[in-house]
């Protein structure tokens, strides 16, 4: 069965310290071009999903100490 499209959800918690986290998630999709492995287009998708989580955590993060726990 070829898939036409394929979505990921990823989500990150950094701890912040003093019982404070900061919670944050995406949810992607894109379709599959017949010529194209679902797969390979589910692993591109994680990675952008991660290069976004960071990038929207980074001004909560600068100058703390945190510890990532990924969902």
């Amino acid at each position: 069965m070829q898939h036409t499209s394929v979505g990921i959800t990823y989500t990150q918690k950094f701890n912040l310290g003093n019982y404070n986290s900061l919670e944050l998630g995406v949810n992607l999709y894109a379709k599959v071009d017949p010529d194209e492995e679902a797969e390979v287009v589910a692993e591109l998708l994680l990675k952008q999903a991660e290069a976004i989580v960071k990038a929207q955590a980074a001004p909560a993060l600068k100058g703390v100490n945190y510890q990532a726990q990924a969902h």
